[in-house]
């Protein structure tokens, strides 16, 4: 019953991390996503990592192989922004 859980939480996790990046591309989610960026620029890749370990330890099947996808999804596009917000923008 605790790895049902697990699976739950690798979601919630997967919805947290990415739709404010997605949001970001609307301009209703302009602010949502400044929002999250204000707390922290790493916040969307912490919530990231912490899906793709709750999806590691959650049920088998075909649910965990969408989960760990999901989330090494979101954690690459996490990654991505992250790279370029840090190295992409410096001016030389």
């Amino acid at each position: 019953m605790k790895k049902k859980y697990y699976s739950i939480l690798s979601g919630v996790f997967f919805i947290m991390a990415t739709f404010p990046i997605m949001a970001g591309l609307t301009k209703w989610g302009n602010e949502l996503y400044k929002t999250v960026l204000n707390a922290s620029i790493f916040l969307p890749l912490i919530l990231g990592v912490m899906g793709l370990i709750f999806a590691l330890i959650g049920i088998k099947g075909k649910v965990k192989v969408s989960l760990v996808l999901l989330n090494v999804l979101g954690l690459t596009l996490s990654l991505f922004l992250v790279f370029v917000a840090m190295y992409g923008f410096q001016q030389a």
